[in-house]
């Protein structure tokens, strides 16, 4: 056989195995991890929120994702600490309040969070 038809055959092979397989295993592993449970918004940034579901009524947040609003970007997230609880039906509120630190570009920006999480449980 030709060369190229050899590594068109062996594209074509990795391609669908990857495309097939390596999308459920992460989809399995997104799922079993963390909850999305909504997100709050200021003038600048995006916060959506993440948890471990427990039966527990007051729960740490598992992971806050901080994206720019201007550009949409995903920024490097730093630190963040707090809790939340049932607030209505499938909504939760910040206990107290949560503390955030991320990098925009080279600056650490760190922010309080407070209130009602918007949106609602995603599983």
């Amino acid at each position: 056989m030709n060369k190229r038809v050899l590594y068109l055959l062996f594209f074509i092979f990795a391609s669908t195995f990857t495309s097939t397989f390596g999308n459920r295993i992460d989809s399995k592993v997104a799922k079993a991890a963390f909850t999305e449970i909504g997100y709050q918004k200021d003038a600048e940034y995006y916060y959506t929120f993440y948890i471990v579901l427990s039966k527990e009524q007051t729960t740490s947040i598992a992971y806050i994702q901080v994206q720019s609003n201007a550009t949409g970007q995903v920024l490097k997230l730093d630190s963040f600490k707090g809790d939340v609880t049932f607030w209505k039906a499938n909504m939760f509120t910040i206990k107290d309040e949560a503390s955030v630190s991320f990098y925009d570009g080279d600056k650490l920006v760190s922010k309080k969070l407070k209130g009602v999480i918007d949106g609602g449980m995603k599983m």
